[in-house]
């Protein structure tokens, strides 16, 4: 029997699917804790925005879960024109308390995902796609479009599905916690999980 948690992610983007696995893992071995991440359900925003959408990837993920310490982590970008508040957003998507069987954590990248590497920049700069001078911008969540600040700290374009996991793996989180509140919370809700 596997004593390890497991966390069963939930993502909008294709390059979230791998990106988020090695985030998790790596975020998890700063707790001290070897985490199991299963396979990521990738389910688009349009998508993520219906509850019933949402909850049947999250009933897929629970079966995941079920019966060992762990839970579903609902990862989405924070980039809707309609709500500002990441908190917000969070609260509107979160199932309702006691609808599944297992703990459930939402995170909101403010405004998306690649404000995380935004965060810790610097930490980046030993891949050979990212400027030697590239630094962290301030107040990295402040802004939208955080692909294109990213890109313009790059030596090429910048691909989700190419670059999003090479990203995760290289980027100093403790830069990232220090610069980024979403980022934080990400750190957060993974404790919660595997706790």
């Amino acid at each position: 029997m596997n004593s390890s948690p497991i966390i069963a992610p939930i993502v909008e983007g294709h390059g979230e699917v791998t990106a988020v696995r090695q985030l998790i893992t790596r975020i998890g071995a700063t707790f001290g804790t070897d985490v199991e991440v299963a396979q990521p359900f990738r389910l688009d925003s349009a998508k993520m925005r219906k509850p019933e959408e949402l909850s049947k990837a999250v009933r897929l993920q629970e079966a995941r879960v079920r019966g060992r310490v762990g839970g579903v982590l609902i990862v989405r970008d924070g980039d809707d024109n309609d709500i500002r508040c990441p908190v917000e957003l969070a609260r509107q998507i979160a199932p309702k308390s006691g609808a599944f069987s297992v703990p459930v954590e939402v995170v909101i990248a403010c405004h998306e995902y690649e404000a995380w590497f935004l965060a810790a920049l610097e930490s980046l700069r030993k891949h050979t796609s990212v400027r030697n001078d590239a630094t962290t911008p301030p107040n990295v969540e402040s802004k939208r479009n955080a692909k294109k600040q990213l890109e313009l700290m790059m030596n090429e374009s910048y691909k989700e599905t190419l670059h999003q996991a090479k990203f995760s793996s290289l980027m100093d989180l403790s830069a990232a916690a220090e610069n980024s509140r979403s980022f934080r919370r990400m750190m957060h809700a993974i404790e919660i999980l595997i706790s």
